[in-house]
């Protein structure tokens, strides 16, 4: 690791490190400056950041190593204004203990997990927000990407408002090894969706439950499955009531829809930005309470419960969240 003029580390000769902008279980995002380019970048370091799971778990590096090509390629694979641009990788020097970096686009904004600390968001806001992130995933999905990480944190918001998807540090490419251990649950509790947590892997419908289930949140300002623990948080997403939404207006129909817990009744990407322009539109003209027209192949779930429940799996383990 090299200094540079300013006393600060330098990666790859280029790369200069500001200062620290999050941290997870994937590693620490910094903020940097390209003094190459002469701009700001999000340079993503790629290790467990605390050294004892390190020590005590050598393969985690590997993995770890082996994400951040992961990401980097699926990153590279889309060109889209609602996903993070990676601009570099940093790959480590063969037989080394070194780590990769990530160089990505820097948003100028913080994370929706910040944003939703304040509260709830307007509900024009939320639906503005739920056509971004769709508009990145069905981009993603349209490549062979799926995210699996749909989250707050994982989310961040443009100075205009738009929304920015990123961290596709344990994304899922067709034809890609799988990066997980038997058992092990990857992805946030409160955010996956019951058929990955039951083992069921590779359906893009999974990763617009957990869009639904942001949109939630953003709207109603409370989660409905978050429990005391990590565990009986993935039960409740695999058995408990959901509460009928009570703050969405237009948008509530939309969750009831989406919200279930047959992925195949949910309605597609194409459907589901039908139906959030619905909800826009609606809303729009005045009349909050309207239910938006969809594809009467996707008929709305009964109040209060979003599927029926499902036989709980053995425990698993879950890694915290990632960047920021």
């Amino acid at each position: 690791m090299d200094t540079s003029d300013a006393g600060r580390r330098l990666v790859d000769g280029r790369f200069e490190l500001i200062g620290p902008l999050g941290a997870g279980g994937m590693g620490t995002v910094w903020r940097a400056r390209d003094i190459a380019l002469h701009r700001e970048v999000a340079l993503k370091e790629v290790r467990p950041p605390d050294p004892a799971t390190a020590a005590a778990q050598p393969e985690l590096a590997v993995q770890l190593r082996e994400r951040a090509v992961r990401e980097a390629r699926a990153l590279a694979r889309l060109a889209h204004p609602n996903v993070v641009t990676i601009h570099h990788i940093v790959e480590p020097a063969a037989g080394t203990d070194d780590h990769p970096w990530i160089v990505m686009e820097l948003v100028r904004g913080g994370s929706l997990h910040d944003r939703l600390a304040t509260g709830p968001m307007p509900l024009g806001e939320v639906l503005r927000l739920g056509l971004d992130v769709l508009s990145a995933l069905r981009a993603a999905h349209a490549e062979g990407v799926l995210h699996r990480d749909v989250k707050p944190a994982n989310v961040l918001l443009r100075p205009d408002g738009g929304a920015v998807l990123t961290d596709f540090g344990i994304a899922a490419l067709h034809g890609a090894t799988a990066l997980t251990s038997t058992g092990v649950l990857i992805g946030s509790p409160e955010y996956i969706a019951p058929e990955r947590a039951r083992g069921e892997e590779g359906l893009a419908a999974s990763d617009l439950w957990s869009l639904g289930m942001l949109l939630y949140v953003a709207a109603e300002g409370t989660h409905p499955l978050r429990r005391s623990t990590s565990l009986a948080t993935v039960v409740a997403v695999l058995e408990d009531p959901i509460p009928a939404p009570v703050r969405s207006g237009p948008l509530g129909p939309v969750l009831e829809r989406l919200l279930v817990r047959d992925p195949a009744a949910r309605p597609d990407g194409a459907a589901l930005e039908a139906l959030l322009r619905d909800a826009s539109t609606a809303l729009a003209a005045g009349t909050p309470d309207a239910r938006p027209a969809g594809p009467a192949t996707i008929p709305p779930a009964a109040p209060g419960h979003y599927g029926p429940p499902t036989p709980v799996p053995a425990a698993q383990s879950v890694p915290p969240g990632a960047y920021p």
